[in-house]
């Protein structure tokens, strides 16, 4: 006997999935963008507007905050 076209067939459950978590933010993330505001503060009190110390100021701050970061991410990766 030929089956109907509009015969449901029995689906299968599929487990159902939680959608993923999002990833804290890691501290070197936050410590480099907050060091390097404080590098341009500082060039900016230290040296007047001169853009060009301005970046170093900023550049400086955002490897020196990442750094820091980084190290504390591993330390609480490494106590866990």
């Amino acid at each position: 006997m030929p089956q109907s076209r509009n015969r449901h067939k029995h689906h299968q459950q599929q487990p159902h999935h939680h959608s993923p978590v999002k990833p804290k933010r890691s501290a070197a993330m936050v410590l480099a963008i907050f060091v390097a505001f404080l590098g341009v503060a500082i060039a900016l009190f230290t040296v007047g507007t001169d853009i060009l110390w301005m970046i170093v100021g900023a550049a400086t701050g955002g490897v020196t905050g990442y750094l820091i970061g980084k190290n504390m991410d591993n330390a609480v990766a490494k106590n866990k």
